[in-house]
């Protein structure tokens, strides 16, 4: 066993996953008998999206039924971990840079990796702007309102996963918003007199599919254990 499958596999033996809460999160009860995560992403042959904690994944066709598996697996795992790690900052850069940590432990390795920063002040022109960092069609508000947080912060990512020249890989991107106000909505388009930091993270992600083989049975229990589910499909 090499030194990176044996760190691995301790890790995920060490790492302390943070329960659901009632009504956070919810699981598609077709699929409660069948624990095959992968499952929430579609069948090979289609795209296929869900959501695993506050992450909306994609996934195209070309993922096989077992790709599908290991990005749900490794998203579900890496989001728990940093849930509890960050505890009430679930919705800061402090989560998401918790998150990165932890996936980069069970077999997948950074490509590229960067933050970036803007400062929105609703009373300038050109302020509705801060709703394109959030999404494009206001049909689909409701959907992406469950990832922000009440209050005067939020967050939300999102994730697509491909298989290039043989290779399964992921690019995420995370957004954090920080307000002077509290608001009920992040996804508005009229912000006049709301002052917001708005950050970005972009993420490319390449699996090491011989270590991702290795600790496939080891996190699969690991999240089996624990209580509640992160994941859900979607259609979008």
């Amino acid at each position: 066993m090499s030194d990176d499958i044996a760190q691995a596999l301790a890790y995920i033996e060490s790492a302390t996953l943070n329960p659901i809460q009632v009504g956070l999160y919810s699981r598609a009860a077709v699929l409660s008998e069948n624990k095959d995560r992968g499952k929430y992403l579609g069948e090979p042959g289609q795209d296929g999206a869900a959501t695993v904690g506050g992450t909306l994944v994609s996934v195209l066709a070309n993922l096989t039924g077992q790709n599908r598996t290991d990005v749900a697996n490794s998203l579900e795992f890496a989001s728990r971990v940093a849930a509890k790690e960050v505890g009430a900052d679930d919705h800061t850069a402090a989560y998401w840079n918790a998150f990165k940590t932890s996936i980069f432990q069970i077999g997948w390795f950074k490509q590229a990796d960067e933050w970036s920063s803007d400062f929105i002040d609703g009373t300038t022109t050109g302020a509705e702007n801060f709703s394109d960092y959030v999404i494009d069609n206001a049909e689909k508000r409701a959907f992406f309102r469950s990832f922000t947080a009440g209050g005067d912060k939020g967050s939300f990512g999102v994730n697509s996963a491909t298989v290039t020249n043989g290779a399964l890989a992921m690019r995420f991107s995370a957004f954090t918003f920080s307000c002077n106000a509290k608001v009920d909505d992040y996804l508005i388009f009229s912000i006049k007199n709301i002052k917001a930091n708005v950050q970005k993270d972009n993420v490319d992600a390449a699996a090491n599919q011989r270590t991702i083989d290795s600790v496939r049975q080891k996190i699969e229990d690991k999240l089996d254990k624990a209580a509640g589910d992160y994941i859900d499909g979607v259609d979008i």
